[in-house]
């Protein structure tokens, strides 16, 4: 068996005749010139790409990169201007720090950018890149994460979260309702679209979240739409890298078929044992 005919076993439920092993491509392309992954690739290993099947049209809306240097590493201002307004987040050698939103005008601006992005499907470039990416790429179709986690991973960040959903309950939802609809329409053509595995990239930790508003903000995303994934074949694998015990038995009655980067301590919180005690239907992709 090759990599690819092992993931299909193993997306099926069934045995393959090893265990796969895949890399991120993200991680893989910091070496990617190195010969030494041939022989690793020809004893088996594969490497993950994330390629969507859909694409963001915007209307109205402009982006602009200011690039500087602070004591020798790269300074970069990313800015999202409307006529509603203007918002930037700040990267230093690509790690944020400053995200978009801050205020409440900062929410409204932000809400009129996904009202007015139109979600299109892009099948020839999911298909034209799955194969450029053979024998030992692996192509995941994305839906991108669920809109509660938009908002808190790439909108926000964990600080700030834990303020706005009481400081500014009103405009967080208006955002929140508005990526829902555009998730939506993303399902729809994943679902349509080719590719077998498909990669809700939420990254999770339950602690940021805690079960009461895991069951009132994603429970009802996953029991209306991946459903939809599923009736049409797919495999749906949620990205929980994190701690999940606190929402453990929620997680069990999601309708996940997979949960991808499952990680066991000392950075988890749950063995694999344990893991598989309460989720006994579920498969397995482990850090």
């Amino acid at each position: 068996m090759n990599i690819h005919e092992r993931l299909e076993a193993f997306w099926s439920g069934e045995q393959p005749d090893m265990i796969p092993y895949t890399i991120y491509q993200n991680e893989w392309r910091h070496a990617k010139d190195d010969p030494a992954w041939i022989p690793m690739f020809e004893q088996g290993l594969g490497v993950t790409w994330h390629i969507p099947s859909y694409k963001l049209l915007e209307k109205g809306i402009e982006h602009k990169t200011e690039t500087t240097n602070q004591n020798g590493k790269v300074l970069q201002k990313k800015i999202i201007s409307t006529e509603v307004g203007e918002i930037y987040s700040t990267y230093l050698d690509g790690w944020c720090q400053k995200y978009w939103l801050e205020t409440p005008e900062d929410y409204k601006v932000m809400t009129y950018v996904v009202k007015h992005t139109e979600v299109l499907p892009d099948y020839e470039n999911f298909l034209r890149r799955q194969q450029e990416i053979m024998p030992y790429g692996v192509a995941l179709a994305p839906t991108g994460r669920t809109p509660m986690q938009v908002i808190l991973v790439d909108y926000v960040g964990l600080e700030n979260f834990s303020y706005h959903l009481v400081d500014y309950e009103d405009e967080l939802m208006e955002l929140y309702y508005a990526l829902l609809d555009n998730y939506r329409k993303i399902v729809e053509i994943v679902a349509n679209g080719p590719g077998r595995f498909v990669s809700v990239l939420e990254n999770f930790t339950a602690e940021t979240m805690g079960p009461a508003r895991f069951e009132k903000y994603h429970m009802p995303v996953y029991n209306e739409l991946f459903p939809v994934l599923q009736s049409s074949g797919k495999i749906v694998g949620t990205h929980y890298d994190g701690q999940l015990s606190s929402c453990s038995k929620l997680i069990a009655k999601a309708p996940i078929d997979l949960i991808e980067s499952l990680t066991p301590p000392p950075e988890g919180d749950m063995t694999l044992d344990v893991c598989r005690e309460i989720w006994p239907e579920k498969l397995f992709w482990s850090n």
